[in-house]
């Protein structure tokens, strides 16, 4: 007798709108994308469910808060122009955002909110000179325990991948954010870094899963490839000559 095969079904509503990846980001998208993160990020600390604590995701290597992990994985980079900067960016980490993590707000981050799991929709309104608005925000299988300026720095970091002018990104997304929550001393002194910590992540990540698995290589680096580069742009710049954009 044959027995059936079993297969394990996931229903998912359907979100109208197409990847703000597709899409010219505008100032004024951008605006709306750090508005929509901080929103984002207020209505998910109201979350109550008996099983909560397993967003404490202590070891999770994509938190930001646990970005001193990479150094386990600093040997994907042997070889890779960029391995210093890696090294110093740890370094920075350790020496000027941590110290500072107990001032920084907590809450729940979707951990994720990169240019390929926000949907837009053109925006009706004539006025709009054909701009978008947010429609939709996919992917939360990366959410954990974290703390506000990590979603921005996030937000920051992925709406810069795609951008002609990627330093100039961070204005008006920021701005959009402080809409809705307006950023402490020490989040806005850390900023800049957290930025670098994530494209670090990215960079550093995805070197170590092409050893993994080298026929992924192109998928695996769609976002370090351009990210390395605006990582060795931002450092180059400075913290204050990015601020000042």
């Amino acid at each position: 007798m044959m027995v059936a095969p079993k297969y394990l079904v996931r229903l998912l509503t359907y979100l109208s709108g197409t990847t703000i990846s597709k899409v010219p980001t505008s100032p004024r998208l951008l605006y709306e994308v750090g508005k929509m993160a901080a929103r984002m990020d207020k209505v998910l600390l109201e979350l109550e469910h008996p099983q909560l604590s397993v967003l404490q995701r202590e070891k999770f290597i994509w938190s930001l808060s646990n970005v001193a992990l990479l150094e386990d994985y600093i040997y994907a980079m042997e070889g890779d122009p960029l391995q210093e900067l890696v090294k110093a960016v740890l370094k920075e980490f350790k020496t000027s955002v941590l110290p500072n993590h107990h001032a920084f707000r907590k809450c729940i981050n979707h951990g994720d909110f990169n240019d390929l799991n926000i949907l837009v929709e053109p925006e009706p309104d004539v006025g709009s000179g054909g701009d978008h608005r947010i429609s939709g925000i996919l992917d939360f299988s990366d959410m954990s325990s974290g703390y506000y300026v990590h979603e921005l720095a996030i937000a920051i970091t992925y709406m810069m991948i795609e951008h002609p002018d990627p330093p100039s990104v961070g204005r008006p997304v920021t701005q959009g954010w402080e809409s809705v929550l307006p950023l402490q001393r020490e989040e806005r002194d850390c900023l800049y870094l957290l930025v670098l910590c994530r494209l670090t992540q990215s960079l550093v990540m995805a070197r170590h899963t092409v050893r993994l698995q080298p026929e992924n290589k192109d998928y695996l680096m769609i976002t370090a490839g351009p990210g390395s580069r605006i990582l060795r742009q931002l450092w180059d710049l400075g913290k204050a000559a990015v601020e000042q954009l």
